[in-house]
């Protein structure tokens, strides 16, 4: 695919660093700016946002000490808003770091990942996008759960940092796992299953009749329990790039070929000489005409994101889809015209943060905010366009994701507030409620849309990696080849800042800064996760490292 080629040998100071004899060719070191003390809150982590209103079972999330699945799935839950536990350190040495190591998998670029089945290999180190962690609580231990370009899913002791097993795919995984207990039996040391997907399995060909990158491993002993075939389409990829949404029981699972499944996983059947997951349901999100210029490029990359009853994803052919829950049949749909790589994420109040690359449209990318409760061609609340920038294959928008500070504001004395890494090289936060003066121009070239109020922006240089907000601040990594802490602060009286209202509708000023910043490993593509005082995140360096203070 055009899409996630990993950056090497560009210009302008982006170093990476290579595995070479196992030894890593660079160096690591930390740096620690010092900040005013601020009171760190201990992060409220709820039970089911109130936007959910499918029937969920309450998250073990919701007691940090308790045993169970702490960050289930990419952006840690349903709504795609839970990033970790505070507090964020802001200081940042490397308490451990796990080797990754490199696998190869089929050339990528410009040309069509058809065209690369036979166009060679490559080797990637380390993790890549979205690559963010799973996290659970087993006998009171912390396990981390990740994938990696060697072509394995690791549980690593997230204390020291120690590879407890580790299962092969076929090709490189970029995806983040999804964790899912099966309720029938809460005593069964079994229970747990790991899910998650790889390439199609290079050399491979496309047209191969096995290709099941999609799989569920046993958390316990790092078993197979199944794979998931994915079929031929229009689509120029069999991969499996998106993270489950889980929904009890089930889970929703997105596959590059275009398909959306309802999975049953704890029910399999025969395939092949192994075993695949029951689909309950599945829907073909191919677009229309509309797309046409995008060739083969129908690519479903997203991860699904539950809102009240719909599921919504975003679909490489240009479409944002809303579909029922229950059977998947499409209810809505918002078209944009733009490849869309990144995850919707679901707000509080009821809306949809969509990133959208600068690709097949006249415009510039950026992010929407979109209501829809309303019909898709009245939901567009603002569009946040971001810079044009030629960078490796890109040539601007948002790749990664939206964070918000929805589930970290108990007592509604914050704005609400989202923050976004974009390809022109910037981090940004906005006031996702609240609008600026004037319009922009949409994607489309042709719209005056409202625009959200800018409430901070640094150079980080470049990201498809999603930054996270846990209490008041902001982690964000990127091809800068630093992760970054910044702290979130308000003050009514400041003279400085940006003045916004908070949930409760109280005036405050915000100021964002940089508190802390890790330069080492090498480039950053995967998300990271923050649990009580540690960040964990992996590199393209052939590492995976836990940071924070000795």
């Amino acid at each position: 695919m055009r899409r996630r080629r990993p950056i090497v040998g560009l210009a302008a100071g982006l170093a990476l660093f290579a595995i070479a004899g196992g030894a890593v060719l660079g160096s690591w070191q930390a740096r620690r700016l010092d900040p005013p003390p601020l009171a760190r809150p201990r992060t409220p982590v709820p039970a089911v946002l109130p936007t959910l209103t499918v029937d969920l079972p309450a998250p073990s999330q919701a007691d940090p000490d308790a045993d169970g699945i702490k960050i289930a799935t990419f952006l840690g839950n349903a709504s795609r808003t839970f990033y970790g536990v505070g507090p964020v350190p802001e200081r940042l040495e490397v308490v451990w770091k796990a080797r990754i190591g490199g696998g190869t998998t089929g050339g990528t670029g410009k040309r069509s990942a058809e065209a690369s089945a036979t166009g060679g290999m490559v080797t990637w180190h380390g993790t890549g996008w979205t690559g963010q962690p799973a996290l659970v609580r087993e006998g009171g231990r912390l396990y981390l759960l990740v994938g990696g370009f060697d072509h394995g899913l690791r549980k690593i002791d997230a204390e020291t940092g120690r590879t407890v097993w580790r299962y092969e795919f076929d090709d490189v995984i970029k995806g983040s796992p999804a964790v899912i207990a099966d309720p029938s039996d809460p005593q069964d040391p079994m229970r747990y299953l790991v899910m998650v997907g790889s390439r199609r399995g290079f050399p491979r060909s496309i047209a191969a009749p096995d290709i099941a990158p999609f799989r569920a491993v046993r958390y316990a002993d790092g078993t197979e329990a199944w794979r998931l075939p994915v079929p031929r389409t229009r689509s120029y990829s069999r991969d499996a790039d998106g993270s489950a949404l889980i929904l009890g029981r089930h889970a929703v699972v997105g596959v590059e070929s275009g398909y959306l499944y309802r999975i049953d996983p704890f029910s399999t059947e025969p395939w092949r000489g192994f075993k695949k997951p029951r689909i309950l349901r599945q829907a073909l999100l191919l677009g229309d005409k509309r797309s046409a210029s995008h060739g083969g490029n129908l690519v479903l990359e997203s991860s699904p994101v539950l809102l009240n009853d719909r599921v919504y994803a975003a679909s490489g052919s240009g479409h944002v889809y809303g579909l029922d829950a229950e059977t998947l049949d499409v209810e809505w749909d918002f078209y944009i015209g733009s490849d869309l790589d990144g995850t919707v994420v679901a707000t509080e109040d009821g809306k949809l943060l969509v990133p959208v690359e600068k690709q097949y449209i006249r415009g510039r990318g950026g992010v929407f905010l979109l209501d829809p409760s309303k019909p898709p061609e009245q939901s567009v609340v603002w569009y946040f366009p971001t810079g044009d920038r030629a960078f490796a294959d890109w040539q601007g928008g948002v790749i990664g994701s939206c964070a918000v500070n929805d589930a970290y504001d108990p007592d509604q004395s914050r704005p609400r507030l989202a923050a976004f890494s974009a390809i022109d090289g910037n981090l940004y936060v906005v006031a996702y409620d609240a609008l600026a003066s004037g319009t922009v121009t949409g994607p489309d070239g042709s719209r005056a849309l409202p625009t959200p109020v800018l409430v901070y922006k640094d150079h980080i240089g470049g990201a498809i990696s999603t930054p996270i907000i846990v209490d008041d601040h902001v982690v964000a990594a990127g091809y800068g080849n630093t992760v970054n802490v910044y702290r979130i602060i308000y003050d009514a009286s400041a003279s400085s800042g940006v003045r916004v209202r908070t949930r409760s509708g109280k005036d405050v000023v915000v100021r964002v800064e940089r508190v802390a910043v890790f330069r080492g490993g090498g480039s950053y593509e995967s998300t990271p996760i923050v649990w009580r005082g540690r960040i964990y995140i992996g590199s393209r360096d052939g590492y995976f490292y836990c940071l924070g203070e000795q």
